[in-house]
């Protein structure tokens, strides 16, 4: 099993936006890219923090093309929810994705 965590912080009054993007693309990557499950965090200094799970990396990286995401293999409106949750982010607050694979599970 493969899992991503996603860190960053938002630009002023975007949280809601935010939400709903990542809404929409966490349910499509589901129900479409085989991804098994995701959960978005939100910490007391404000940092917003997503965990998503897949069977493999292949299969998140099949969906997931990094810092070029997103796909052009992807629906519009799931490419323009990925767009909206990048315009989201503080460019100057910046984490990089951190990557890993599931070594004991008791979720």
């Amino acid at each position: 099993m493969f899992a991503v965590i996603y860190q960053g912080y938002l630009k002023p009054n975007r949280e809601n936006e935010y939400q709903e993007a990542w809404n929409k693309v966490a349910q499509f990557f589901i129900q479409k890219r085989g991804a098994l499950g995701s959960c978005l965090h939100r910490t007391s200094d404000g940092l917003w923090v997503a965990y998503s799970r897949w069977p493999n990396k292949e299969t998140r990286d099949n969906s997931w093309p990094g810092d070029s995401a997103p796909s052009e293999e992807l629906p519009y409106e799931i490419r323009n929810a990925v767009l909206t949750i990048k315009d989201c982010l503080d460019p100057d607050r910046k984490i990089p994705d951190i990557c890993m694979e599931v070594i004991n599970d008791l979720l």
